[in-house]
């Protein structure tokens, strides 16, 4: 307790580099935090918190840390450009023969699953194996970050972060004042909303919300699933349990998600819904259709 208040008493809202939790976590955002922890009723696969669980788990020492400068770059203006040049840079990168061969050598390598999937989803496995290859590399790339901690940041530091953002002139002349609210707001908003799925999520699967470790915005696992999307996640090997660091877990959830947003009717519909940016639909969508060209190839080893 003591080193906390020293923390706290250090805090100057310009320097990210002093941001700790308990700087921000006032007695009332802490008592809104126990009671949505703890709150009887919630998303599909969650369990409620104890008190004495959530209180453990807001005074545990892990949860000081914030990813000040990180969260910084989320609500400066300048993150929609660099985000979507990211996401072109990579659909570039995408159609090149050897991402096409990796996805075919993953088709070949989990042909059952994927065929057991496709036929109850009725979802494409093309474009499963698209999502997994854009968000995780397969599943080689899933983020080192907290989960906890980056909802947290973006939870209680954002208007801190937006303060020390549009202080800089070549971020204030890319949005006005009245926009740049509505996505401190909207960033806020979702913050809250995964913070506390993840932690009920956690609690229903046996695992320390703590130890989850994610991309920068909170995704977890190969199919990169916000924690509020966990509701459609699937157990794809029948062991009786989801985790989204398993492949045959991730596929399967892949393929729940998309069915259950349209696939069947609208497939780019279904891809925009799962992130919405059109560089990634149009990558996603464009990658899928030239893995089953190469598939069906002589040279292919198609997996049909």
């Amino acid at each position: 307790m003591l080193l906390c208040l020293l923390l706290t008493a250090s805090f100057d809202a310009g320097d990210p580099s002093t941001w700790v939790l308990s700087a921000r976590l006032t007695p009332e955002h802490r008592e809104s935090l126990i009671s949505a922890f703890t709150a009887p009723d919630g998303g599909v696969g969650e369990q409620p918190l104890t008190r004495e669980e959530a209180a453990a788990l807001l005074d545990d020492p892990r949860t000081e840390l914030v990813y000040g400068e990180k969260t910084i770059s989320i609500v400066a203006p300048s993150m929609l450009q660099r985000q979507r040049k990211d996401h072109l840079d990579l659909m570039k990168m995408f159609l090149t023969p050897e991402r096409l061969e990796a996805g075919a050598k993953f088709a070949r390598e989990n042909e059952k699953l994927l065929a057991a999937v496709e036929a109850k989803t009725k979802v494409d496995r093309e474009a499963i194996i698209g999502i997994l290859m854009w968000e995780s590399k397969l599943g080689t790339i899933t983020g080192d970050y907290r989960a906890f901690n980056a909802f947290t940041s973006q939870l209680f530091f954002i208007d801190d972060a937006s303060a020390v953002a549009m202080a800089r002139k070549d971020e204030k002349k890319l949005i006005d004042a009245a926009a740049q609210k509505k996505r401190v707001d909207t960033i806020r908003e979702r913050a809250r909303k995964n913070l506390v799925a993840l932690v009920r999520q956690c609690k229903a699967k046996g695992m320390d919300p703590l130890d989850v470790k994610g991309s920068w915005a909170g995704a977890l696992g190969f199919p990169q699933f916000m924690p509020a999307s966990l509701r459609w996640a699937e157990d794809g090997d029948g062991d009786g349990k989801i985790d989204l660091f398993t492949m045959p877990d991730s596929i399967a959830s892949v393929g729940r998600y998309l069915s259950e947003h349209g696939f069947a009717k609208d497939k780019r519909k279904a891809v925009w819904d799962y992130n919405h940016e059109d560089a990634y639909v149009q990558g996603v969508l464009a990658f899928a259709a030239k893995l089953h060209e190469h598939l069906q190839s002589p040279d292919g080893g198609s997996a049909r």
